[in-house]
């Protein structure tokens, strides 16, 4: 397979409460009236995936850790005082369940793309980048910091290009530049290879 798959990230049971609806399993590790912290499973036709999860009532982030490491998504961020928020209570409500599902396509369709596409999707990124090294001659290739105007310039170009090419809209841009990051960290044989090599990696798609 072209990224190689991490060992699975399942928690021990015995320590984790399990909550389970027709569309994913969560792992409660921890959980007050305020947050809650623990693991996301779920399926997509014959792949397991697991994440990391936190919920609050007003944010919602999500960190890929199987079948590979590195995507992060989060729901938009809410006003404390929100009639509908994601949890209530220490309970995750209908709003933050809806999100949830939302959140998990970004992770499955980034995944697909990642594992079918890898050249067409580096090549976003490539492109993004060299833009905004005209821009700050600075930058390193995969490491564009998240909290400067260069980071919201690529974020936003590249989910531009990928509803374009891809027919897909990502949730929020910044995760996806988090994200492609993070597999450019996790995969460096894959993704610093030079362009002219990209084709070669094509073979060993699973």
């Amino acid at each position: 397979m072209f990224l190689q798959h991490h060992s699975s990230a399942t928690p021990t049971l015995s320590s984790s409460v399990h909550k389970q609806s027709n569309d994913f399993e969560l792992f409660i590790q921890s959980t007050t009236a305020e947050k809650i912290i623990g693991q996301l499973r779920f399926r997509y036709l014959h792949q397991s995936f697991e994440a990391s999860v936190i919920l609050t009532p007003s944010s919602i982030q999500v960190k890929s850790l199987y079948p590979f490491a590195g995507i992060a998504v989060s729901a938009n961020t809410l006003d404390t005082t929100a009639a509908q928020p994601y949890i209530h209570k220490g309970a995750l409500t209908a709003q933050g369940h809806q999100q949830m599902i939302w959140l998990m396509l970004d992770i499955i369709h980034l995944y697909n793309l990642l594992r079918l596409k890898p050249g067409a999707i580096i090549e976003l990124y490539r492109a993004s980048f060299a833009d905004a090294k005209k821009m700050n001659p600075a930058l390193v290739f995969g490491q564009i910091p998240l909290d400067t105007k260069q980071a919201k310039m690529v974020a936003k170009s590249l989910v531009q290009n990928m509803r374009l090419k891809h027919k897909y809209v990502f949730s929020n841009p910044l995760d996806l530049l988090a994200s492609l990051q993070e597999i450019i960290a996790h995969y460096p044989q894959q993704f610093l290879t030079p362009k002219s090599n990209l084709a070669k990696l094509s073979p060993v798609l699973s």
